[in-house]
């Protein structure tokens, strides 16, 4: 009898030991993460159905989670005219149209939704009144922003070590510019103005002035004053005289001729002092990289700064 009664005891103790073990496993599990918005957001594991609400987010996130964590991918980032991710974005078994509403991102069921603030306030509050996860993101307008975003998200979806590693792979990339070009002096860096179907663009404000300027140019929308939604007029270019120009390879919208754009501003006789377009001097790139607020953001300053410099990466 004794014997049974220390038999019961043990089996007492040891089911209280591995209940306490089970209970500290589901600790060690859970944690929070605080969003662009002092929105806090509580885990008790990774996620595993991730829904990303713009391309630029998709981006990073490929490289973070593996593709059977996403609950959807956009057609977006299966168009390679405008993403830079398409055959990564193949592995995705779910392919949504690029915005879709609040119904159809809840039938998906996801664990996480990342939205940009520039989502309406009234999409983004309908999506936490339906009770999912949502992570709410500034869109970026310089490099520390990117970067800080990546860390946000690699914490969000439980990859921070991912998320290191990927800043770790950007800062190579920069510091090769930057041992470049970090020592031209100011009056050498070339000045590039940069076109979009709607003219030129790149206020000081926004993220492509910032990889002008990481790229070792000087911004002629910035230097010629403009603001955020406005046009540059044709005096202003002029009196800038950019020594490059930028041009887009694709429109995203799908309408306007963006080759026909590229000859109508080298053919404008009104251009024709401008040393860029005397000196047909001009650069093609990719919209992402005009516009990119993930890891690529390196990857366009090194371009950038490899197309307007060649002859200073003959050995690289």
């Amino acid at each position: 009898m004794r014997c049974l009664v220390l038999i019961l005891l043990m089996m007492i103790f040891t089911g209280c030991g591995m209940q306490s073990r089970t209970d500290d496993n589901k600790s060690n599990d859970a944690y929070s993460v605080v969003d662009d918005y002092g929105n806090v957001l509580q885990f008790d594991a990774k996620p595993k159905r991730i829904y990303a609400g713009t391309l630029s987010i998709e981006e990073l996130l490929v490289d973070l989670v593996s593709a059977d964590r996403f609950v959807a991918i956009s057609e977006d980032a299966l168009d390679g005219n405008i993403s830079l991710i398409k055959e990564q974005a193949t592995h995705v078994k779910k392919v949504v149209p690029g915005y879709i509403g609040v119904e159809a991102i809840l039938a998906l069921k996801p664990d996480l939704v990342i939205v940009q603030e520039n989502r309406n306030k009234e999409f983004i509050d309908a999506l936490k009144d339906t009770g999912l996860k949502v992570m709410v993101t500034k869109v970026p307008t310089n490099l520390d922003m990117v970067q800080k975003r990546i860390e946000i998200i690699a914490k969000a979806v439980s990859e921070e070590e991912r998320g290191k590693q990927i800043i770790k792979d950007m800062n190579k990339k920069l510091a090769l510019v930057q041992s470049k070009v970090g020592n031209l002096p100011e009056e050498k860096r070339k000045i590039a103005l940069a076109y979009s179907l709607m003219g030129a663009f790149g206020s000081k404000n926004g993220l492509f002035h910032d990889i002008c300027i990481r790229s070792g140019l000087r911004n002629g929308a910035a230097l010629a004053g403009l603001e955020r939604g406005e046009h540059l007029s044709k005096e202003k270019i002029v009196s800038t005289n950019p020594d490059i120009l930028i041009f887009p390879q694709y429109s995203a919208t799908k309408k306007g001729d963006v080759n026909k754009l590229r000859e109508d501003v080298l053919s404008d006789e009104s251009l024709q002092t401008v040393k860029a377009v005397k000196n047909k001097n001009y650069i093609i790139i990719a919209d992402r990289y005009r516009y990119s607020a993930s890891q690529h953001m390196a990857d366009a300053i090194l371009l950038l700064s490899r197309q307007a410099y060649p002859e200073l990466y003959v050995n690289d």
